[in-house]
Parts: C-alpha cells; sequence; structure tokens
C-alpha cells in the first residue's frame, strides 16, 4: 500500500513539474513571436513567428486550461472514487501479494 501511494505521489509531482514546464514553454513561444513580428516590421522580413506545434498548443488554449487544472487541484489531492466491493471470500484474510505488500 505504501509503494502504491508514493507511486501516485510520484505521478503527480511529475505532472505537476511537466505542466508547469509547458506554461513556460508556452510562455517563451509567445515572447518569440513578439520579438520576431518586431524584427518582421523593423527589416520588412516574413519570418514565421510560430512552429505548427506552438501555434497549435497557443491556438487550443492550453495554457489556460493548464493553468486552471493547476488552481484547481492540491499537490497529491485525491480523486474520490465510489467503488463497491463484493464480499466474495466471506471474510476470510486474503493471501499474500507482492504487488499489494
Amino acid at each position: 500500500m505504501k509503494r502504491a501511494i508514493r507511486l501516485r505521489a510520484d505521478a503527480d509531482r511529475k505532472a505537476r513539474r511537466y505542466a508547469v514546464l509547458l506554461q513556460s514553454a508556452m510562455a517563451a513561444g509567445d515572447a518569440a513571436a513578439l520579438v520576431c513580428n518586431e524584427l518582421n516590421q523593423v527589416y520588412n522580413q516574413d519570418i514565421s513567428t510560430e512552429t505548427i506545434l506552438v501555434h497549435t498548443v497557443l491556438e487550443n488554449a492550453f495554457q489556460e486550461t493548464i493553468q486552471n487544472l493547476l488552481a484547481d487541484s492540491a499537490p497529491g489531492e485525491e480523486a474520490v472514487l465510489l467503488v463497491t466491493v463484493p464480499n466474495a471470500n466471506g471474510g476470510v484474510a486474503l493471501a499474500a501479494n507482492s504487488l499489494l505488500d
């Protein structure tokens, strides 16, 4: 049980870290687009301001979605799942299982 909780906490920590990194990357993409626009105007050029990936991410409002997801949850917050488990063994103790111990 401790191992499962530790693995879940590690996954939560990684997801939060990557979400913050993705937010930073999107902000950097916005900043780069502004610089490219300024250079295009100064030198009368037509340099692309975004890559296809950055454009897709920014157009689909991923940044706002990620901010909302991070704001709506606390680190380590648990999802509440109601599961009905039938008593199929008559209350007898279960055998040891290396995955669950």
